[in-house]
């Protein structure tokens, strides 16, 4: 790791500058600035919560926390060992009819913690990745710091399974497909870089999954078996020394466990026979002895379902159900006490602060190293309300509610009191309603049918058919309101055309979607469509935003962090921004 560190993390990082088109002058330095940060809490395991990811600072981080995870490992593995030969020897030492046993004797007696170097159960560290091209990007990772060292097993099924799909090559000259390719690669574009490495069609964005990884240090190259190295060729061995690197490991026999938090629940959990709803433990034992848990891209993982993260943490750390293959001699004394969670450590990293996330680090940092938060300030000159492109007045409306419990309650109360009616009275056409959270939107529209207001709905969970219809109706204007869940924009990025209305019950989770869902307004709409309408529907365009003081964290990456302060605190509640 020492002699590949430098030049793979230069490279990695070089490479992403090229791609980004920024300039680095980093040659030969050990870390980046942002990495020289880290370390120090990293190496000495405290708990870590990282709140300022980006798409220019995600392979800096990542490139960190897998020399963090490789060094982790394999000196535990090395460790141990080491502790196997020394015991072995003084074993047979004692067992001699020699001068000297007594003396061995009583030095594998003495001091007998210094041989207690493991857990109850093989696996160290956990990752959690949201898909499995993700996983596929940090594997890589750790195997280019291994360099020509690590001797890989089933890479090619690894690459397969987990490594971007196969592209059909068949030559067609069908014009009909060439244009559906070129229209297909249009799309995909307007849909952004991050979105393209998360679910574009050349990278894997299946989400459930599991993978045991074992590494054995200090492995001779045997002569006679070929096995892949980290340039993807056939080693016959040479008889080196280097690392042997086993993927699709059985989870007992591994050192790293990488899965997503839906796949990992669907082996740690099984259906209750009684009630269906209830969820019991299975065998968690392999989690009993994690020491490093890190969990990646954790605001996409907020996404996705975050209550499977809270389940797999909860796994950790338990005592063991299965003791028959436990050598207690040689079991950490914290493990024994049932103290394992307060020294294990916790990598929390997110593009973004969420109380979600907050809270998950607050309830599960445990680590007696302490804790280091790490979050940016949002200038004002850099806040996303900045990228908005359309001139409209953006009207900011804080919802008083006393408690968090109550924020949904009083943003929908507010909603249906002044909101409502308004658009009812006005008959305001083209209003596009955006919605963050799906019990929210559930809310909304059950209220809408209540009030027998006609609106269409685009979520996360609605056909293809209904979306396109849905679409369609709205831009015509024969549905005046629809309803857009965040999921949806996040997972589809729909380019919703006709709006000249925009109302957003509750902040975006990400940044960029604020700009990107303002500067929907009057896309799709042309003057002569304007013109045939009423006079009503031609009223200028308009954006409203209900938040709260519990959206601080939201509101704080749109407006920046001194505006936020105002916000938040200010004795007005409506606050303008042109």
């Amino acid at each position: 790791l020492t002699r590949n560190w430098i030049s793979v993390n230069n490279e990695a990082l070089t490479q992403r500058a090229k791609k980004d088109g920024n300039k680095m002058t980093a040659e030969g330095n050990v870390f980046s600035p942002l990495q020289m940060v880290l370390y120090p809490a990293v190496s000495r395991y405290a708990d870590v919560l990282l709140t300022m990811e980006n798409r220019q600072n995600r392979d800096e981080i990542s490139q960190l926390l897998s020399m963090h995870v490789l060094d982790h490992v394999l000196t535990s593995r090395t460790r141990v060992q080491r502790h196997n030969r020394r015991i072995k020897e003084l074993t047979a030492s004692s067992e001699s009819q020699t001068a000297n046993a007594d003396n061995s004797t009583d030095l594998l007696d003495e001091g007998d913690d210094r041989w207690r170097d493991q857990g109850y159960t093989r696996p160290k560290v956990l990752v959690l990745f949201p898909t499995r091209g993700t996983c596929w990007i940090f594997v890589k990772q750790m195997i280019r710091l291994l360099g020509d060292a690590a001797m890989v097993d089933n890479m090619d099924r690894f690459d397969e399974e987990y490594g971007p799909p196969a592209m059909s090559e068949d030559g067609s000259d069908d014009e009909e497909e060439d244009t559906a390719r070129v229209r297909r690669k249009a799309i995909l574009k307007q849909k952004g870089p991050e979105w393209n490495e998360l679910f574009g069609d050349d990278v894997n964005d299946d989400d459930d999954f599991k993978l045991g990884m074992s590494l054995t240090p200090n492995v001779v190259k045997s002569a006679g078996k070929k096995r892949r190295n980290v340039a993807g060729n056939a080693d016959n061995g040479s008889g080196a020394s280097g690392v042997s690197v086993k993927l699709f490991a059985e989870f007992y026999r591994s050192d790293i466990i990488l899965s997503s938090p839906i796949g990992l629940k669907m082996v740690t959990t099984k259906k209750d026979d009684d009630d269906e709803d209830e969820e019991t433990p299975t065998d968690v034992d392999f989690l009993s002895s994690i020491d490093i848990c890190l969990v990646t891209r954790s605001d996409v993982l907020l996404m996705q379902n975050w209550d499977h993260v809270n389940g797999v943490l909860d796994c950790l750390n338990q005592q063991p159900k299965q003791i028959s293959d436990i050598d207690f001699s040689r079991v950490r004394n914290y493990f024994l006490e049932g103290q394992g969670a307060h020294w294990r450590q916790l990598i929390l990293v997110s593009s973004f602060a969420d109380p979600h996330i907050l809270s998950t680090f607050r309830r599960h940092s445990k680590n007696v190293e302490g804790q280091l938060k790490i979050k940016k300030k949002i200038p004002s000159d850099k806040a996303s309300i900045c990228d908005v492109m359309v001139r409209v007045k953006q009207v900011f409306q804080r919802v008083t509610c006393q408690s968090v419990t109550e924020v949904g309650s009083s943003r929908l109360r507010y909603f249906s009191n002044h909101v409502l009616p308004k658009l009812m009275r006005l008959k305001q056409k083209h209003t596009l309603i955006y919605i963050q959270s799906y019990f929210d939107f559930v809310a909304v529209r059950n209220l809408l049918l209540k009030r027998e207001v006609d609106f269409v709905s685009v979520t996360e969970y609605a056909r293809i058919s209904e979306v396109s219809r849905g679409r369609a109706r709205f831009l015509q204007g024969r549905k005046d309101i629809m309803l857009y869940t965040g999921r949806a924009h996040f997972f589809l990025r729909h380019k919703i055309k006709g709006a000249r209305h925009l109302i957003f019950f509750g902040l975006p989770e990400y940044p960029e979607f604020y700009p990107a869902v303002v500067n929907m307004l009057n896309e799709g709409l042309s003057d002569k469509v304007q013109e045939e309408e009423d006079d009503v529907s031609r009223m200028p365009m308009s954006s409203l935003a209900l938040y709260s003081k519990f959206d601080a964290h939201q509101l704080e990456r749109i407006v920046g962090t001194s505006h936020c302060d105002r916000l938040v605190r200010g004795e007005k509640t409506s606050y303008m921004f042109c």
